[in-house]
């Protein structure tokens, strides 16, 4: 069991695990779409930078895109993440890409 409140650390298993590119409030983002086309040029074995990973952001925090909707609903709760690592009892309560990683 995964202490409450543990910062989620930003590896390989959570990048595959991470809900964000799916996300409403990243789907319209034109920056989004491009760092995910350059994530799938640059494959699967190579670790990438935190900036370069369009999600993730309860381990690395606030989205370097700007043209994110942050008034679509978010899908954190819906992420293995938020469950592994007891998010609910965190803060912030979602919306990592805006108000930083959690913890």
């Amino acid at each position: 069991m995964v202490e409450q409140n543990q910062k989620v650390p930003f590896t390989r298993e959570n990048v595959a695990k991470c809900l964000c590119a799916q996300c409403p409030v990243q789907t319209g983002s034109a920056c989004v779409k491009a760092q995910l086309a350059k994530a799938a040029a640059r494959g699967s074995g190579v670790m990438p930078e935190p900036e370069d990973v369009p999600g993730l952001y309860c381990a690395t925090g606030t989205a370097a895109c700007k043209d994110l909707n942050t008034r679509q609903m978010c899908i954190c709760g819906d992420c293995p993440l938020w469950k592994e690592y007891a998010l609910v009892s965190g803060k912030p309560l979602g919306y990592f890409c805006r108000d930083g990683k959690a913890h």
